[in-house]
């Protein structure tokens, strides 16, 4: 704990970017370096690791995370993977050593679909969206306090995420959240490229 708040204690605050409803301040450290670690996306996309269902039938609550290198790969709560028998995200951040696996608490984002589409998850690049993320961060913490668990209550997402698509106009066969992403896709990239160039021309 020491480490984190001497590290925080140095991060400054940038000048705020917005656009349209969403303000992002950026956290700017001293000086560049090395974060120790790799992040899920990039580890996945180097073949660093892999990510399976824990036996050939699967668990909804959760999946197999294989580090095969030495580099440690974070986890980050929320992120999502898809492929293997279902859709699922991350239900907390973890810090997987090298050549460790663990077996890693998810909860599905997918109804309607329990059969292979393929052997091995794969990244989506993208998390719950925040206020579902907020509400299954609060279910964990309690089921950690209660049982020692990390489960979330897999109902409350699943309905955040009906809401999300009928507040969206998104139509999904199997109420699955990457629909409402795919098809708002240029809406968000709209915000992603704003952003970028106001973070670009603040440097």
């Amino acid at each position: 704990m020491q480490a984190i708040a001497e590290a925080l204690s140095s991060v400054t605050l940038g000048a705020p970017a917005q656009f349209r409803n969403v303000t992002v301040i950026p956290l700017l450290a001293p000086e560049e370096r090395a974060p120790g670690y790799v992040l899920l996306d990039d580890a996945l996309a180097r073949k660093l690791a892999h990510v399976t269902e824990v036996s050939e039938s699967g668990s909804v609550p959760e999946f197999l995370f294989v580090n095969d290198a030495e580099e440690r790969v974070l986890l980050i709560d929320g992120e999502e993977l898809v492929g293997a028998r279902q859709n699922r995200i991350l239900n907390v951040s973890i810090l997987v050593g090298g050549r460790q696996q663990v077996v890693i608490p998810v909860s599905c984002v997918e109804q309607g679909r329990w059969h292979y589409r393929s052997r091995h998850f794969e990244s989506a690049e993208r998390a719950l969206f925040a206020s579902a993320r907020a509400k299954k961060t609060q279910h964990v913490s309690a089921s950690m306090r209660q049982s020692g668990s990390r489960y979330a209550n897999q109902a409350e997402i699943r309905s955040d995420i009906s809401h999300k698509a009928a507040s969206h106009h998104v139509r999904s066969d199997t109420e699955v959240m990457s629909d409402i992403y795919e098809q708002r896709h240029k809406c968000m990239e709209d915000y992603v490229a704003a952003f970028l160039r106001r973070l670009t021309r603040a440097r």
